[in-house]
């Protein structure tokens, strides 16, 4: 049966809802190939999953969560099948090719100011999408970022993960908070990894997962939901960059992308799928991250009681010249203290002094905090850190600019981590944080937490 016959004939059986016969007919045809590893690892899930249900272990809609997920892998490595010897960017977004002398930051800013005013330069318009995705926009336009090198390719793929990463934190913090939110496998093996597995770690199968379990509620950013969904239509443009985006970084961690002449068009390719994205993500503007630093209660005898918040914004480029936490107080109100927070809304004083309506922002934490909160001594500038991972008893969370050690570029020492465990010797405020990830964890994960596995129900 040629290629493009047996694929059609699987994601013909996929669309009918027989898993079992497609997957039999993958492994049939890809006997000798590397891959097949990958088809068997969907086959044992999915055979797992068929007998949860027939125990009554799982429930049935949980069930069918974790078969879409598995449809979903398949199309996926029936894609990277089909795109061998091709140029896997789409069509219609290769036709518009951003090249290294193009001006790519202004298409970000022409979707942003959809939202609003954005700035000129380049930095201030990366400083909408916040932090996380910020920090590897602003690295692509330096020196270092600007050569034509693996190491350009590394932050283009980071800035990708990132935003990938920041959307799974806005959808699970959604549901870390929900008593009536059913878990899924997938959610207990990201709260359970090791820091180790971290890297490689499926965001996007996260994303697609958080999202299906938050069908049914009122979402805090609703776009998130439309781009899930259109990621379902494995036809659409969307899907394909997505997919061109992942496999490449996947590959640059696997060292398996020469430096050679080929080089400067998988950047080129590269910087164009990577500028659709972001622009899909363009809502970002529309929210802010803060750090609430500490709340203060400030309050007299016969006077009315204000919570004084002091604050720090988690976008642009500060340093300890030019920064510092602002103060709001608030009446009678107060938000989540020692908490990185997202708002709904550009300008933070309007937003504040909207806190009693408590669906205008959601706590990210504690899968985003700002370690200068538990640092020892007085720290002028926020130091954002999301959770990568437990072991041991320990939480362990990685700086938001830390840089992919990809291929055999090995321990890059500017890196930065931070491990939280019951008892932190030089830093006792930390045990604050680790009882709260074991209060807000315990019910959705298998080792670290020592609440019941609400999975195994």
């Amino acid at each position: 049966m040629q290629t493009n016959t047996y694929i059609s004939t699987i994601r013909q059986l996929i669309a009918e809802g027989k898993l079992p016969q497609a997957i039999d007919v993958l492994r049939t045809h890809l006997a000798g190939d590397e891959r097949l590893n990958e088809a068997l690892q969907q086959s044992g899930r999915f055979q797992y999953i068929r007998k949860q249900i027939r125990l009554g272990i799982v429930r049935y809609e949980d069930a069918t969560l974790t078969q879409n997920q598995i449809s979903f892998g398949l199309l996926d490595l029936l894609s990277e099948i089909e795109q061998e010897g091709k140029t896997p960017l789409p069509p219609k977004v290769a036709h518009d090719l951003i090249t290294e002398d193009s001006p790519w930051p202004d298409n970000l800013k022409q979707e942003l100011e959809k939202f609003g005013p954005v700035g000129k330069k380049p930095t201030s318009i990366f400083q909408h999408y916040g932090w996380l995705i910020e920090e590897f926009l602003r690295k692509m336009e330096t020196p270092a970022g600007r050569e034509r090198s693996l190491r350009r390719l590394s932050f283009m793929a980071e800035a990708f993960q990132n935003s990938l990463r920041y959307l799974c934190f806005i959808q699970m913090a959604q549901i870390l908070k929900k008593d009536d939110v059913p878990s899924h496998p997938v959610l207990q093996e990201y709260l359970d990894m090791n820091e180790q597995e971290q890297a490689n770690f499926d965001y996007l199968n996260l994303l697609l997962v958080c999202t299906e379990l938050l069908s049914g509620k009122t979402p805090f950013i609703a776009e998130i939901g439309n781009i899930v969904a259109e990621l379902s239509d494995t036809e659409s443009d969307l899907y394909g960059t997505i997919i061109f985006l992942f496999t490449y970084r996947d590959k640059l961690l696997k060292n398996a992308i020469a430096e050679d002449e080929k080089l400067d068009g998988l950047l080129d390719e590269y910087l164009t799928a990577l500028v659709f994205w972001l622009c899909r993500l363009a809502f970002l503007y529309e929210y802010r991250l803060v750090s609430i630093k500490d709340i203060n209660l400030k309050y007299r005898l016969g006077m009315d009681r204000f919570f004084v918040h002091h604050y720090g914004e988690l976008h642009g480029i500060y340093s300890s010249e030019d920064f510092d936490y602002a103060d709001f107080p608030i009446k009678d109100l107060y938000t989540y203290n020692h908490s990185v927070l997202l708002f709904r809304g550009s300008d933070m004083r309007e937003c504040l002094k909207n806190i009693h309506d408590e669906s205008t922002y959601i706590s990210l934490s504690p899968l985003v905090i700002d370690q200068s909160v538990f640092a020892p001594k007085e720290t002028q500038t926020p130091e954002v850190y999301y959770y990568i991972g437990q072991s041991q008893r320990q939480y362990h969370f990685a700086q938001y600019k830390n840089e992919l050690a990809f291929g055999e570029v090995g321990e890059i020492p500017s890196n930065k981590t931070l491990s939280v465990g019951a008892k932190n010797i030089k830093q006792p405020k930390l045990n604050e944080l680790y009882e709260q990830m074991e209060l807000v964890f315990s019910p959705f994960v298998g080792v670290g937490g020592s609440g019941t596995n609400k999975l195994l129900k």
